[in-house]
């Protein structure tokens, strides 16, 4: 007997074809009786959402991100301090957060005398 790799492959394919289709419709026609037996409504579904967004939403929302800041040869390294993930490089305050706030929109940086905020000038928590 002969094994035919095509044969094999097109079966493969078509057997997770249907597989998939079928799965689908016997989710599709399970989960609404589940959800009714439950005593899940529409309504409360879509105030699940609402409220969901408005967790994403607040979340979201200004967020603040603290980084630690090294001098090496002229150059300032900027990372982020949780992770000492690389963000920017540059020789100044100005540079530094010129890149910043092209890699970011509305985050909050800060950073603290520790983590060498005397290296960009400040003497403060600042914020950009």
């Amino acid at each position: 007997m002969e094994f035919d790799l095509l044969a094999f492959v097109l079966g493969c394919m078509l057997g997770a074809i249907v597989g998939y289709r079928v799965a689908d419709r016997m989710h599709k026609a399970i989960i609404p009786d589940i959800f009714r037996r439950a005593g899940v409504t529409p309504e409360k579904l879509e105030q699940a959402m609402v409220d969901l967004q408005k967790e994403i939403n607040d979340e979201v929302k200004d967020p603040e991100i603290n980084i630690k800041i090294e001098a090496v040869n002229g150059q300032l390294y900027v990372y982020r301090k949780e992770t000492s993930e690389f963000l920017a490089q540059g020789t100044n305050y100005d540079e530094i957060l010129d890149i910043l706030k092209s890699k970011f929109t509305d985050v909050k940086f800060a950073v603290t005398k520790e983590d060498g905020a005397e290296l960009l000038g400040l003497k403060e928590n600042p914020t950009a």
